[in-house]
Order: structure tokens, then sequence, then C-alpha cells
């Protein structure tokens, strides 16, 4: 009779726990592999990369973006949310030129001054000039930004017409931007700089304290030159500029016969008599000055030849009647 022989216990048991520990790992990797499956397929083409085989279908831009947290938003809403963040931090400068034809030019500017006042705004400029006969004027203010428009409508409202209105805007954002970068990059260096020259001067030598001052002069100049810039465009851009020329309509001028005025005929006809009454002095003074005299000598000898010749014609015509008598 041939007996058995069995494993022993220790063994037998060590081969159970093996079998189950391959079987969870071969569990563990299949549901590893499976997972993600599932997640691209409940998400949808939203989960596939951009480097996608070209046969997957294209992302719809309505469909959610899923983050590592588990909230979703829509990319459309994504997108208008970025752009409005960007364009709440754009820096724009407003500038206009705009022509009206009023009523009356000085009226037309004591309105203007007034509604830059009414807008938080100022005059920055007046000019009111003569120009054919007619009253002309240029104004330029200076109001908020975000009260341009409002401007622009209200300087329509005032004018009988809109001859010529320009409108432009100047996005320096990128400048400012980088200024404020540069400035704090310099500002950075001349922290470092003021580091480096409070050493110098403890243990370096004169030229090595200069050299480091020079340069911190240079760097000094560069940031108050930035910060100027950027104090320009902050003022630019917080502050549109409008410049309105204003020219009276002809309708609304004083009737006037052009090219006669009585008072000029008056003051032509005056200046003419004093001229007239000039040359009648002027003859009177060379008569009595020049010409009286000189006729004077002139006519002396004149009289005494014609004298002579007369007694000599007298003495003549006596003999023949003295012969006669005797």
């Amino acid at each position: 009779m041939k007996t058995r022989r069995y494993l022993p216990f220790s063994v037998l048991t060590f081969l159970i726990i093996l079998i189950g520990l391959t079987g969870v790992l071969v569990g563990c990797s299949g549901a590893a592999n499976e997972a993600p499956t599932m997640a691209y397929s409940e998400a949808g083409d939203s989960a596939m990369p951009q480097s996608a085989p070209a046969e997957m279908e294209e992302y719809s831009a309505e469909e959610p973006m899923l983050y590592a947290d588990g909230s979703s938003v829509a990319i459309e809403d994504f997108l208008g949310a970025a752009v409005a963040q960007a364009q709440e931090t754009r820096v724009i400068i407003y500038t206009g030129d705009i022509a009206l034809v009023v009523k009356d030019t000085q009226t037309a500017v004591d309105d203007i001054t007034a509604l830059s006042s009414e807008l938080d705004g100022f005059v920055s400029g007046s000019n009111v000039y003569e120009s054919g006969d007619v009253l002309r004027g240029s104004v330029t203010i200076r109001v908020p930004a975000d009260r341009y428009q409002t401007a622009l409508i209200r300087l329509r409202e005032m004018a009988l017409r809109v001859e010529r209105e320009n409108s432009t805007t100047q996005d320096v954002t990128e400048e400012f931007t980088d200024l404020q970068a540069r400035k704090t990059n310099l500002e950075f260096t001349e922290a470092a700089l003021q580091q480096l020259l409070e050493e110098r001067q403890r243990v370096g030598s004169t030229s090595d304290i200069l050299e480091v001052y020079r340069e911190l002069t240079t760097i000094r100049g560069q940031i108050e030159q930035i910060e100027g810039r950027l104090r320009y465009l902050a003022n630019q851009s917080a502050l549109s500029t409008i410049t309105i020329q204003l020219t009276p309509d002809v309708l609304y001028q004083p009737v006037s016969v052009a090219g006669w005025a009585p008072q000029g005929v008056a003051k032509e006809a005056l200046q003419a008599l004093v001229v007239a009454l000039q040359g009648v002095a002027n003859i009177i003074i060379w008569g009595l000055v020049f010409i009286l005299p000189l006729l004077l000598v002139l006519l002396i000898p004149v009289v005494i030849v014609v004298l002579i010749i007369r007694r000599w014609l007298k003495r003549r015509r006596g003999l023949p009647k003295a012969a006669a008598e005797s």
C-alpha cells in the first residue's frame, strides 16, 4: 500500500497567499488600464490632448472645461472673463477733434467751459480770433476718460451742425507695462548698488566709492526718466483730450453791406480835406517866403527901366510942342 506525501502546512499557506497577491495585482493593473479609457469616454473629446490623432473630433467650445478639483466652466465664459480682466488693466489714451458751427462763438466758448467743469475736467487752452469779419474760436478741454463719449455727445448738442469729427484711441498698455518692469529692475539694481556703496565706504578706496556712486547716479537718473514717462502716460490715459473748432453760422450774423461803411467814407473825406488845406498852406508859404522876394528882386530893375523909358518918351513929346509955340 502506497502512502501519500503531503506538503507541509507552512508551504501550502505561502502558496495560497502568493496566488492571492498575484490576483490582486492583476486586478489593480486592469482597473488602472480601464480608468483612462473611461475618463476619456465620459469627458468626450475635451479630455483629448492637442496632439490627438486627426480622426478624433475637434473639441466644442460650448462644452465645459474640467479642473483638478472637479469643477467645470465653459471655455466661452473663461475667455470672456480673461478678456474682461485684460480690458480693466489696459492703458488707453483718447483724443478727439471736432469742428462745430454755432450761433455765437463767445457764447459757445462759455458753454464749453461750463461743460468741462460739469464733467470734472478743465479747459487747457482757448483762443478766440476774428477772421473774415466773423469771430472764430478754438478750445481744448481735458475730461476724465470714462466721460469722453459723454463730452462728445454734449458738444454735438451745442452745435447747429458738426462739420468734422475725428476720434482716436492709442493703446499704450505694452509701453506702460514695459516701463514698470524696467523701473522695478532698476530699483533692485539701485538697492544693490546702495548696499555696495555702503560697504565700499567702510573698506573701499576713494576710486571704488566714486565708481559705485557714478553708477548709482546713472541708475537713479534712468528711474526718474521712466517715472516721468509713466506719469505722463497715466495722466494722458486718465484725462482724454478734445479740441473744438468753432465757426459762427452766417445766417445768424448781423446784416451788413460788404465793402461800404459810412464812417470809413467820412474819415477818408476828412483826410482828403486836410491834404488839400495842407497844399494851399504850402503854396502860401512858398509865395511869401520864396516867390515874393524873388519877384521883388526881379521887378525893381524892370520898374526902373520902365520909368526911364517913360520919362524919355515924355521929354521927346514935349520938344515939338515947345518948338511950335516959339
